[in-house]
């Protein structure tokens, strides 16, 4: 993400449709140190580890909380904000590019979510304070993924993506956060057909909690429709887990990580609305998910079982295509 906003230029008369393929892995194996970030001396790290309360992040309760100057800066860019619009990303160290690739120091970062657009402030004199803004009405997906201890969002856009990490302490924080977004960006579709797809009450604890949690969004949409991979295997079953299709939103939740043992903790959620979703493909062990950029498109490639890619192109596939017909 360059320090640019991540709007995109207006479409002109006898442009080419634009797409855009993003990949969604199991993890992030290449995450490479942004150019507002900084080589981590040994200094740095042990500072870091002895403010292990200050560094997490959060929503600020009181002005004192918010960095000077964030407030008048993210106002200019996307309105009047209050506290309960922002997060709040204190300095923090993480490593950049794969273990070899070393540490590196992340300035402190406010994220603001206005009425109309939304905006990611940076505590670094050296260049633009404000170094990446999006209109809510062009956020395309939200990808929320677990890097072990880390949290990994982005706001994929039609040609850009604004990527905020943070400690998974603030998750709960960020995701009420953005709560609004979603249902603002979503759209009702029809609802899907009741009494179609899995019974939530049948899937494993971790699964079934998820599908009635918020997460899902709002139950006052109507029904919704599951499809799930292989839970049953008692053995973990790499990039498992559901699809579900909402009157909002389609949502995607997969166990984090390359590592069977560690499956069963967390997952990554991609939410997509369902006014967008244009269908739903793939096989093996990708979900394939179009989505309408206009005038253009995004493909989001997602790694998933090959059980849960089948049952969920079978499931809800035809649903999606009776819905835009």
């Amino acid at each position: 993400m360059t320090r640019q906003h991540a709007e995109a230029p207006p479409a002109q008369a006898g442009d080419a449709p634009i797409k855009r393929i993003v990949r969604i892995t199991g993890r992030e194996e290449h995450d490479p140190a942004d150019a507002w970030e900084v080589p981590a001396a040994n200094a740095d790290l042990a500072e870091l580890s002895t403010r292990r309360f200050e560094r997490l992040p959060h929503r600020p309760m009181n002005p004192g909380e918010v960095p000077a100057g964030a407030l008048d800066a993210l106002g200019v860019d996307v309105g009047e904000v209050g506290l309960d619009q922002l997060f709040v990303i204190p300095r923090v160290a993480r490593i950049a590019g794969g273990v070899r690739a070393g540490w590196v120091l992340s300035p402190t970062e406010v994220l603001a979510v206005g009425a109309d657009r939304l905006a990611v402030w940076l505590d670094d004199p050296a260049g633009p304070r404000i170094r990446a803004s999006l209109r809510i009405d062009e956020v395309v997906a939200v990808l929320d993924r677990t890097v072990l201890l880390h949290g990994r969002l982005e706001l994929i856009g039609r040609d850009a993506s604004i990527v905020v990490r943070y400690n998974t302490v603030g998750r709960a924080d960020i995701r009420e956060l953005l709560r609004p977004l979603r249902a603002a960006a979503a759209g009702v579709a029809p609802p899907p057909p009741p009494g179609t797809g899995r019974d939530p009450m049948t899937l494993p604890h971790k699964w079934m909690a998820l599908v009635r949690s918020t997460e899902m969004g709002p139950r006052d949409d109507g029904p919704i429709v599951v499809a799930a991979g292989d839970l049953a295997n008692r053995e973990p079953l790499l990039h498992n887990g559901v699809a579900v299709l909402t009157g909002r939103e389609l949502i995607v939740a997969t166990d984090p990580t390359p590592d069977v043992q560690l499956a069963p903790y967390g997952y990554d959620l991609v939410a997509v609305p369902r006014a967008r979703v244009l269908g739903i493909g793939g096989g093996g062990a990708t979900l394939a998910i179009h989505a309408d950029a206009w005038p253009g498109e995004v493909e989001l490639h997602i790694a998933a079982h090959p059980s849960l890619v089948a049952e969920a192109v079978g499931l809800l596939g035809p649903l999606v295509g009776a819905a835009r017909a």
